[in-house]
Protein backbone atom coordinates (compact mmCIF):
# COMPACT_ATOMS: atom_id res chain seq x y z
CA UNK A 1 0.00 0.00 0.00
CA UNK A 2 1.37 3.74 -0.79
CA UNK A 3 0.72 7.24 0.67
CA UNK A 4 -0.76 8.04 -2.25
CA UNK A 5 -4.59 9.45 -2.79
CA UNK A 6 -6.10 8.85 -6.51
CA UNK A 7 -8.34 9.98 -8.60
CA UNK A 8 -8.95 7.73 -11.99
CA UNK A 9 -10.55 9.85 -14.71
CA UNK A 10 -12.66 7.55 -16.78
CA UNK A 11 -12.70 5.30 -13.71
CA UNK A 12 -16.19 3.68 -14.70
CA UNK A 13 -14.64 2.59 -17.98
CA UNK A 14 -13.24 -0.93 -19.04
CA UNK A 15 -9.47 0.09 -17.75
CA UNK A 16 -10.43 2.96 -15.39
CA UNK A 17 -12.67 0.19 -13.55
CA UNK A 18 -10.08 -2.44 -13.15
CA UNK A 19 -7.19 -0.13 -11.41
CA UNK A 20 -10.13 0.96 -9.66
CA UNK A 21 -11.02 -2.64 -8.20
CA UNK A 22 -6.61 -3.06 -7.74
CA UNK A 23 -5.97 -0.23 -5.89
CA UNK A 24 -8.57 -1.44 -3.43
CA UNK A 25 -7.35 -4.54 -3.48
CA UNK A 26 -3.69 -3.70 -2.39
CA UNK A 27 -5.70 -1.33 0.06
CA UNK A 28 -5.21 2.40 -0.76
CA UNK A 29 -7.46 4.31 1.85
CA UNK A 30 -8.30 7.42 -0.54
CA UNK A 31 -9.85 6.78 -4.21
CA UNK A 32 -11.64 8.88 -6.32
CA UNK A 33 -13.37 8.74 -9.98
CA UNK A 34 -13.95 11.45 -12.28
CA UNK A 35 -16.30 9.87 -15.23
CA UNK A 36 -18.92 11.63 -17.41
CA UNK A 37 -21.11 8.51 -17.50
CA UNK A 38 -21.10 7.11 -13.63
CA UNK A 39 -21.83 3.24 -13.11
CA UNK A 40 -22.59 1.47 -9.83
CA UNK A 41 -18.48 1.40 -8.04
CA UNK A 42 -17.54 0.32 -4.79
CA UNK A 43 -19.28 1.85 -1.83
CA UNK A 44 -15.64 2.67 -0.37
CA UNK A 45 -14.88 5.27 -3.78
CA UNK A 46 -15.52 8.62 -4.00
CA UNK A 47 -17.52 9.78 -7.17
CA UNK A 48 -17.19 12.31 -9.56
CA UNK A 49 -19.35 13.11 -13.12
CA UNK A 50 -18.37 15.37 -14.96
CA UNK A 51 -16.72 16.67 -18.72
CA UNK A 52 -12.64 16.24 -18.72
CA UNK A 53 -12.98 19.49 -20.90
CA UNK A 54 -14.58 21.18 -17.87
CA UNK A 55 -12.27 23.19 -15.84
CA UNK A 56 -14.15 23.60 -13.03
CA UNK A 57 -16.02 20.73 -12.76
CA UNK A 58 -12.47 18.87 -12.66
CA UNK A 59 -10.97 21.43 -10.46
CA UNK A 60 -13.92 20.87 -8.00
CA UNK A 61 -13.39 17.27 -8.17
CA UNK A 62 -9.45 17.62 -7.40
CA UNK A 63 -9.96 20.37 -4.93
CA UNK A 64 -12.39 17.84 -3.28
CA UNK A 65 -10.47 14.48 -2.93
CA UNK A 66 -6.65 16.16 -3.07
CA UNK A 67 -5.04 13.71 -5.20
CA UNK A 68 -1.59 12.90 -5.15
CA UNK A 69 -1.68 11.23 -8.31
CA UNK A 70 -4.41 11.35 -11.04
CA UNK A 71 -4.60 8.30 -13.88
CA UNK A 72 -6.02 9.69 -16.63
CA UNK A 73 -8.16 6.65 -18.83
CA UNK A 74 -10.41 8.65 -20.52
CA UNK A 75 -10.75 8.68 -23.96
CA UNK A 76 -13.08 9.29 -27.21
CA UNK A 77 -13.68 5.61 -29.42
CA UNK A 78 -11.97 5.06 -32.49
CA UNK A 79 -14.11 6.13 -35.33
CA UNK A 80 -16.08 8.97 -33.59
CA UNK A 81 -15.51 12.32 -35.54
CA UNK A 82 -12.11 14.23 -36.07
CA UNK A 83 -14.26 17.55 -33.39
CA UNK A 84 -15.22 15.01 -30.67
CA UNK A 85 -12.09 13.30 -30.50
CA UNK A 86 -9.69 16.40 -30.76
CA UNK A 87 -12.08 17.71 -27.69
CA UNK A 88 -12.04 14.44 -25.37
CA UNK A 89 -8.31 13.15 -26.53
CA UNK A 90 -6.38 16.76 -26.78
CA UNK A 91 -8.33 19.60 -25.05
CA UNK A 92 -9.68 16.97 -22.39
CA UNK A 93 -5.93 16.04 -21.60
CA UNK A 94 -4.66 19.40 -21.76
CA UNK A 95 -7.45 20.20 -18.70
CA UNK A 96 -6.55 17.46 -16.64
CA UNK A 97 -2.59 18.73 -17.02
CA UNK A 98 -3.35 22.33 -16.31
CA UNK A 99 -5.95 21.44 -13.40
CA UNK A 100 -3.51 18.75 -11.87
CA UNK A 101 -0.65 21.76 -11.92
CA UNK A 102 -3.09 24.52 -10.67
CA UNK A 103 -4.11 21.95 -7.34
CA UNK A 104 -0.69 20.72 -6.73
CA UNK A 105 -1.15 16.73 -8.00
CA UNK A 106 2.80 15.20 -8.34
CA UNK A 107 2.03 12.39 -10.43
CA UNK A 108 0.04 11.39 -14.11
CA UNK A 109 -0.44 8.44 -15.68
CA UNK A 110 -1.68 8.81 -18.69
CA UNK A 111 -3.17 5.84 -21.09
CA UNK A 112 -1.63 6.48 -24.64
CA UNK A 113 -2.28 3.46 -27.23
CA UNK A 114 0.27 1.52 -28.63
CA UNK A 115 -0.78 2.86 -32.26
CA UNK A 116 0.91 6.13 -32.10
CA UNK A 117 3.02 5.01 -33.72
CA UNK A 118 1.33 2.82 -36.09
CA UNK A 119 2.11 3.92 -39.87
CA UNK A 120 0.47 1.46 -41.82
CA UNK A 121 3.70 -1.03 -42.20
CA UNK A 122 4.82 -3.79 -40.27
CA UNK A 123 6.28 -3.42 -37.53
CA UNK A 124 8.16 -5.69 -35.69
CA UNK A 125 9.30 -6.22 -32.02
CA UNK A 126 8.36 -2.04 -32.06
CA UNK A 127 10.06 -0.29 -29.49
CA UNK A 128 9.98 3.42 -27.79
CA UNK A 129 12.17 4.83 -29.99
CA UNK A 130 10.23 4.61 -32.94
CA UNK A 131 8.86 8.17 -34.12
CA UNK A 132 5.44 9.25 -34.34
CA UNK A 133 4.22 8.89 -38.45
CA UNK A 134 4.08 12.42 -40.15
CA UNK A 135 0.77 11.45 -40.88
CA UNK A 136 -1.41 8.96 -39.24
CA UNK A 137 -4.14 6.61 -40.57
CA UNK A 138 -6.58 7.60 -38.54
CA UNK A 139 -7.99 10.35 -36.18
CA UNK A 140 -8.04 8.57 -32.90
CA UNK A 141 -4.23 7.73 -33.00
CA UNK A 142 -3.19 10.96 -34.07
CA UNK A 143 -5.07 13.06 -31.10
CA UNK A 144 -3.76 10.49 -29.28
CA UNK A 145 -0.20 10.90 -29.86
CA UNK A 146 -0.83 14.51 -29.65
CA UNK A 147 -2.56 13.90 -25.97
CA UNK A 148 0.78 11.72 -25.09
CA UNK A 149 3.47 14.85 -26.19
CA UNK A 150 1.29 17.20 -24.02
CA UNK A 151 1.41 14.87 -21.16
CA UNK A 152 4.76 14.14 -21.29
CA UNK A 153 6.06 17.92 -22.08
CA UNK A 154 4.19 18.32 -19.03
CA UNK A 155 6.91 16.55 -17.06
CA UNK A 156 8.54 18.56 -14.65
CA UNK A 157 6.65 21.27 -14.38
CA UNK A 158 5.76 22.71 -11.21
CA UNK A 159 6.91 19.26 -9.65
CA UNK A 160 4.17 17.23 -11.65
CA UNK A 161 5.25 14.00 -12.78
CA UNK A 162 4.19 12.40 -15.60
CA UNK A 163 4.12 9.01 -17.79
CA UNK A 164 2.67 7.69 -20.58
CA UNK A 165 1.55 3.64 -21.22
CA UNK A 166 0.99 2.85 -24.68
CA UNK A 167 -1.35 -0.31 -24.14
CA UNK A 168 -2.22 -2.89 -27.26
CA UNK A 169 -4.99 -4.61 -27.68
CA UNK A 170 -7.17 -4.35 -24.53
CA UNK A 171 -9.49 -7.08 -23.69
CA UNK A 172 -11.11 -8.60 -20.57
CA UNK A 173 -13.99 -8.30 -18.78
CA UNK A 174 -16.28 -5.37 -18.94
CA UNK A 175 -15.17 -5.06 -22.05
CA UNK A 176 -17.50 -3.29 -24.55
CA UNK A 177 -15.77 -2.64 -27.91
CA UNK A 178 -13.47 -5.59 -29.07
CA UNK A 179 -15.22 -8.73 -27.30
CA UNK A 180 -18.71 -7.99 -28.24
CA UNK A 181 -17.50 -7.49 -31.64
CA UNK A 182 -15.45 -10.85 -31.81
CA UNK A 183 -18.35 -12.95 -30.34
CA UNK A 184 -20.62 -11.06 -33.14
CA UNK A 185 -18.56 -12.72 -35.47
CA UNK A 186 -19.50 -16.26 -33.93
CA UNK A 187 -22.94 -15.56 -33.51
CA UNK A 188 -24.00 -14.67 -36.80
CA UNK A 189 -22.36 -17.14 -38.67
CA UNK A 190 -18.98 -15.30 -40.00
CA UNK A 191 -16.32 -17.50 -38.25
CA UNK A 192 -15.45 -19.07 -40.81
CA UNK A 193 -14.34 -15.68 -43.16
CA UNK A 194 -10.49 -14.95 -42.86
CA UNK A 195 -9.22 -11.56 -44.19
CA UNK A 196 -5.69 -12.38 -45.06
CA UNK A 197 -3.74 -14.81 -44.72
CA UNK A 198 -3.24 -14.60 -41.17
CA UNK A 199 0.61 -15.03 -40.66
CA UNK A 200 1.24 -11.62 -39.38
CA UNK A 201 1.58 -11.64 -35.64
CA UNK A 202 -0.61 -9.01 -33.55
CA UNK A 203 0.08 -8.04 -29.63
CA UNK A 204 -3.15 -8.61 -27.21
CA UNK A 205 -3.34 -6.90 -23.58
CA UNK A 206 -5.35 -8.49 -21.23
CA UNK A 207 -6.91 -5.84 -18.77
CA UNK A 208 -5.62 -7.52 -15.77
CA UNK A 209 -1.81 -6.58 -16.67
CA UNK A 210 -2.67 -3.22 -18.16
CA UNK A 211 -4.07 -2.66 -14.75
CA UNK A 212 -1.27 -3.05 -13.01
CA UNK A 213 0.73 -1.48 -14.98
CA UNK A 214 -0.56 1.19 -14.36
CA UNK A 215 -0.01 1.30 -10.85
CA UNK A 216 3.62 0.36 -11.42
CA UNK A 217 4.17 3.32 -13.23
CA UNK A 218 2.27 5.26 -10.67
CA UNK A 219 4.53 4.25 -7.69
CA UNK A 220 7.58 4.76 -9.36
CA UNK A 221 6.59 8.26 -10.59
CA UNK A 222 7.60 9.19 -6.63
CA UNK A 223 10.50 11.30 -6.93
CA UNK A 224 11.64 8.97 -3.83
CA UNK A 225 11.41 5.90 -5.80
CA UNK A 226 14.99 4.12 -6.92
CA UNK A 227 13.36 4.23 -10.39
CA UNK A 228 12.01 7.79 -10.91
CA UNK A 229 14.20 8.68 -13.74
CA UNK A 230 13.53 5.82 -15.73
CA UNK A 231 10.09 6.87 -15.44
CA UNK A 232 9.22 10.11 -15.50
CA UNK A 233 9.04 12.14 -18.83
CA UNK A 234 8.93 8.13 -20.52
CA UNK A 235 6.25 6.40 -22.67
CA UNK A 236 6.11 2.56 -22.52
CA UNK A 237 4.24 0.07 -24.03
CA UNK A 238 2.26 -2.55 -22.28
CA UNK A 239 1.28 -6.09 -23.76
CA UNK A 240 1.09 -9.44 -22.72
CA UNK A 241 4.81 -10.26 -24.12
CA UNK A 242 2.71 -13.31 -26.24
CA UNK A 243 2.15 -11.72 -29.97
CA UNK A 244 -0.45 -14.50 -32.03
CA UNK A 245 -1.10 -14.63 -35.47
CA UNK A 246 -3.89 -12.02 -35.89
CA UNK A 247 -7.12 -14.34 -36.37
CA UNK A 248 -5.76 -16.88 -33.37
CA UNK A 249 -6.80 -14.90 -30.86
CA UNK A 250 -10.62 -14.58 -32.03
CA UNK A 251 -10.42 -18.21 -33.06
CA UNK A 252 -9.25 -18.83 -29.22
CA UNK A 253 -12.29 -17.15 -28.14
CA UNK A 254 -14.46 -18.87 -30.07
CA UNK A 255 -13.37 -21.98 -29.04
CA UNK A 256 -13.48 -21.19 -25.45
CA UNK A 257 -16.57 -20.25 -26.06
CA UNK A 258 -17.13 -24.09 -26.60
CA UNK A 259 -18.08 -22.76 -30.77
CA UNK A 260 -16.87 -24.77 -34.24
CA UNK A 261 -17.87 -23.75 -37.54
CA UNK A 262 -18.52 -26.59 -39.63
CA UNK A 263 -17.42 -24.59 -42.73
CA UNK A 264 -14.38 -24.54 -44.48
CA UNK A 265 -12.32 -21.14 -44.23
CA UNK A 266 -12.74 -18.64 -46.70
CA UNK A 267 -9.93 -16.57 -46.98
CA UNK A 268 -9.84 -13.04 -48.38
CA UNK A 269 -6.53 -11.96 -49.70
CA UNK A 270 -5.88 -8.79 -48.28
CA UNK A 271 -5.60 -6.65 -51.44
CA UNK A 272 -9.32 -7.90 -52.47
CA UNK A 273 -10.46 -7.19 -48.91
CA UNK A 274 -9.17 -3.48 -49.17
CA UNK A 275 -10.88 -3.12 -52.83
CA UNK A 276 -13.94 -4.39 -50.94
CA UNK A 277 -13.86 -2.15 -48.03
CA UNK A 278 -13.32 0.57 -50.58
CA UNK A 279 -16.42 0.53 -52.33
CA UNK A 280 -18.45 -0.30 -48.85
CA UNK A 281 -17.09 3.05 -47.86
CA UNK A 282 -18.34 4.90 -51.10
CA UNK A 283 -21.87 3.37 -50.76
CA UNK A 284 -22.34 3.81 -46.88
CA UNK A 285 -21.12 7.66 -47.35
CA UNK A 286 -23.76 7.66 -49.88
CA UNK A 287 -25.96 6.17 -47.99
CA UNK A 288 -25.06 7.88 -44.80
CA UNK A 289 -24.37 5.03 -42.73
CA UNK A 290 -21.48 3.00 -40.93
CA UNK A 291 -19.45 0.95 -43.10
CA UNK A 292 -19.24 -2.99 -42.17
CA UNK A 293 -15.54 -2.77 -43.64
CA UNK A 294 -13.39 -0.25 -44.15
CA UNK A 295 -9.49 0.55 -45.84
CA UNK A 296 -8.27 0.86 -42.05
CA UNK A 297 -10.36 -2.23 -40.74
CA UNK A 298 -8.11 -4.98 -43.28
CA UNK A 299 -5.13 -2.88 -42.19
CA UNK A 300 -4.90 -2.99 -38.88
CA UNK A 301 -6.01 -7.03 -39.22
CA UNK A 302 -3.41 -7.57 -41.95
CA UNK A 303 -0.60 -5.93 -40.29
CA UNK A 304 2.24 -7.09 -38.24
CA UNK A 305 2.48 -5.38 -34.90
CA UNK A 306 3.98 -6.41 -31.74
CA UNK A 307 6.04 -4.48 -29.55
CA UNK A 308 9.45 -4.74 -27.61
CA UNK A 309 8.16 -4.32 -23.59
CA UNK A 310 11.76 -4.45 -22.34
CA UNK A 311 11.61 -0.94 -21.21
CA UNK A 312 8.50 -1.70 -19.20
CA UNK A 313 9.78 -4.43 -17.89
CA UNK A 314 13.45 -2.90 -16.93
CA UNK A 315 11.99 0.41 -15.43
CA UNK A 316 8.65 -0.86 -14.29
CA UNK A 317 9.38 -3.98 -13.34
CA UNK A 318 5.93 -5.19 -15.43
CA UNK A 319 5.46 -8.96 -15.47
CA UNK A 320 1.91 -9.98 -17.24
CA UNK A 321 0.17 -11.37 -13.58
CA UNK A 322 -2.17 -13.03 -16.39
CA UNK A 323 -1.35 -15.11 -19.87
CA UNK A 324 -3.51 -14.44 -22.29
CA UNK A 325 -5.31 -17.99 -22.25
CA UNK A 326 -6.08 -17.04 -18.54
CA UNK A 327 -7.24 -13.71 -20.35
CA UNK A 328 -9.38 -15.97 -22.72
CA UNK A 329 -10.99 -17.73 -20.26
CA UNK A 330 -11.65 -15.25 -17.60
CA UNK A 331 -13.39 -12.89 -20.84
CA UNK A 332 -15.25 -15.56 -22.11
CA UNK A 333 -17.12 -16.66 -18.76
CA UNK A 334 -17.42 -13.00 -18.21
CA UNK A 335 -19.07 -12.67 -21.89
CA UNK A 336 -21.12 -16.00 -21.23
CA UNK A 337 -22.62 -14.05 -18.03
CA UNK A 338 -23.17 -11.13 -19.22
CA UNK A 339 -25.53 -12.58 -22.33
CA UNK A 340 -27.32 -14.94 -19.76
CA UNK A 341 -28.25 -11.31 -17.73
CA UNK A 342 -29.54 -9.59 -21.02
CA UNK A 343 -31.46 -13.08 -21.91
CA UNK A 344 -33.12 -12.81 -18.48
CA UNK A 345 -33.33 -8.56 -19.18
CA UNK A 346 -35.38 -9.21 -22.33
CA UNK A 347 -37.69 -11.78 -20.50
CA UNK A 348 -38.24 -9.89 -17.64
CA UNK A 349 -39.07 -6.71 -20.09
Amino acid sequence: MSTDSYLVIGGCGLLGRHIVDQLLQRGEASVAVFDISLSPLDPRVKVFAGDITDAASLGDAIQNCRPSCIIHTASSLPGKPRELQEKINIRGTDTVIKQAIAFGVQKLVYTSSASVVFNGEDQVNVNETAPYPVHHMDDYNDTKASAERLVLDANGRNSLNTVSLRPAGLFGPGDRVTLPSMMNVMLTGRSHIQIGDNKNLFDWTYIGNAAQAHLLAADRLSPSHPKHSQVAGQAFFITNGDPRCWWDFPRALWKEAGYHSEKSTLVIPRGIAYILASVIEFFSRLLGKEPSLTRMRVTYICSTRCCDITKARTALDYEPLFSLDEGIKSSVEWWKSNQIEKAQNRQTN
